[in-house]
């Protein structure tokens, strides 16, 4: 009897042992799948980051353009007043290179308005990639927890 008793012992102890490893199996493929959504949703959002960071530089560098671009047609007026052989004229292109100025001081105003609303549009978009990754990632991490919680319940049950 005292066999017995001990074989089947010994049978249950194996079979909560192979309970018991099966729960970290699934338990560990939850999390690896957990680990490899995360993964995921912060390279997408990295992705988009760099994208808007790209999207602000060129709105910059457009903006570079366009406000040296007003500021050379300013210098050509201004260059004007020196090249002015009479009074009149040199009064005249200095009226000129003062509203060429101000229209080049407004343009290039303008043109850096422009490139810092695409900057801070670049941001926000930045900003929430980065939030959507971090809900994926606390979604994921979730579900691997339930999963895992899910199996050590299963185990215990099966002892």
């Amino acid at each position: 009897m005292k066999k017995i008793v001990a074989a089947l012992t010994s049978a249950l102890f194996v079979t909560a042992a192979f309970a018991q490893t099966a729960a970290p199996t699934d338990a560990t493929k939850a999390q690896m799948k957990a680990n490899s959504d995360k993964a995921e949703a912060q390279a997408t959002a990295n992705k988009k980051k760099a994208e808007a960071q790209s999207d602000a530089e060129k709105a910059q560098a457009s903006a570079n353009e366009d406000k040296a671009s007003a500021q050379a047609d300013a210098d050509k007026k201004a260059a004007k007043v020196t090249t002015a052989t009479t009074p009149s004229g040199a009064f005249d292109a200095r009226g000129d290179a003062t509203k060429a100025q101000a229209n080049a001081n407004h343009k290039k105003h303008e043109a850096q308005a422009k490139a810092d609303r695409k900057k801070h549009e670049a941001a926000q978009d930045a900003n929430v990639a980065q939030a959507k990754a971090n809900k994926k990632k606390v979604e994921a991490q979730n579900d691997a927890n339930k999963k895992a919680a899910d199996a050590n319940v299963d185990a215990a049950k099966k002892q």
